[in-house]
This record gives structure tokens, C-alpha cells and sequence, in this order.
């Protein structure tokens, strides 16, 4: 990501949280301003932000710090196209001993998006408040990928 992308990226993140989870950002209730400041002061300051375009507009975006994906969403009109396969790509490029990142109990979809890609749940509890939303966290190794050894 590069600076002139900042609005760009800040825009798909939202509307692909609210396709995600309506109920969640409705309870949420944050700003325009708030979702501004949360991506520029915390999550584009802890990680490396990743996106794919197509036709010069950003449709997809992924942060990554280390072996955690922090965020990875899709805007929804170019869900399964292929561009959060090619971003766990680059994540598992970046961090080919293995990946974990953590999603909702209640986004059906990013679920069996990661299960499909050789995740595996591997401990549920409850996201850090104020969502204070029941989580599951995913774990991809490489060996779990490819099956084990012969």
C-alpha cells in the first residue's frame, strides 16, 4: 500500500466489514472519522498492508505483521475472484513456517474461506473488548497444507 491509496483501502475495509457483519458495526457504531484514524494510527502503523487491484482501484487488502493476519477482506463485489487466495499467498511467501489470524464465530463465509485454504481452527474464546465478539483463532503450517511427511 502506498500513501495514495490510504482512502482507497480505508473504503474497502468498511463496507467489507458491514457485508461481513452488519449486526457487529451497527452495535459498533463507529465514525467515518473513527475507521480513518483506526487505520492509519493502528492497524497500517502495526503492519505491513498489503493490496490487489484490478483496473487501478484497490478491491482488496490484507495487514500483516510477522506470522499474523491482522485484516484480510475482500470489497463484496469481487468476492471469489481469486484476490484474498492471491493475498494468503503473498502472507504465506512472507511467512512460509506458518500464519495464524483470527476471525468472528459468526462470519460464516471467512471461515470456510480459510478452512478451504488449509486453516484449521485451533482455539475459540472471545475478541478483545469493546467488540467482545466470541472468536476463533486459525492456524496454517505447511505442513498442514501439504499433508504430513511420507
Amino acid at each position: 500500500m502506498e500513501a495514495g491509496d490510504f482512502d482507497a483501502v480505508v473504503d474497502v475495509w468498511v463496507r467489507s466489514r458491514w457485508d461481513a457483519l452488519p449486526c457487529l458495526e451497527e452495535r459498533m457504531g463507529y465514525s467515518p472519522e473513527d475507521n480513518l484514524r483506526h487505520f492509519r494510527d493502528v492497524i497500517a502503523m502495526e503492519n505491513d498492508v498489503w493490496i490487489a487491484c484490478r483496473d487501478g482501484r484497490v478491491v482488496a487488502l490484507m495487514a500483516q505483521h510477522d506470522r499474523c493476519i491482522d485484516q484480510l477482506f475482500v470489497d463484496p463485489a469481487h468476492q471469489g475472484r481469486g484476490y484474498g487466495s492471491a493475498l494468503l499467498a503473498k502472507a504465506r511467501e512472507r511467512s512460509p513456517g506458518g500464519l495464524f489470524l483470527f476471525t468472528h464465530r459468526r462470519n460464516e463465509r471467512a471461515r470456510a474461506f480459510y478452512e478451504a485454504r488449509g486453516f484449521h481452527a485451533v482455539a475459540f474464546g472471545v475478541s478483545p473488548a469493546p467488540e467482545s465478539e466470541p472468536d476463533v483463532r486459525y492456524e496454517w503450517a505447511p505442513e498442514a497444507a501439504t499433508g504430513p511427511p511420507a
